[in-house]
């Protein structure tokens, strides 16, 4: 063995290393991206649900109904985004 091949080796071995820790961190990153949308869609819609509802003197209902309306936008955000990834 040769000090030109475990030149080879060694960097064989560095490089798929940090491919694999690239790889962590994008999955890592989409993850957080589809966790992201979902908590700011019901945050928005609960949002926009609570002032209705102190506007309108209607309190609880409009903020649950739009809760529930934020939620089910969430996760559809969700779904559209992960099949679009995994078109990539």
């Amino acid at each position: 063995m040769d000090i030109e091949d475990l030149k080879k080796k060694i960097k064989k071995a560095t490089s798929n290393k940090k491919s694999d820790f690239q790889n962590r961190g994008n999955a890592f990153g989409i993850a957080m991206r589809l966790g992201t949308e979902f908590v700011a869609a019901v945050f928005v819609a609960s949002f926009i649900g609570f002032y209705l509802d102190k506007w309108l003197e209607t309190t609880p209902f409009l903020m649950i109904i739009f809760f529930f309306i934020g939620a089910g936008t969430g996760i559809l955000n969700v779904v559209r985004s992960s099949k679009m990834i995994n078109k990539d």
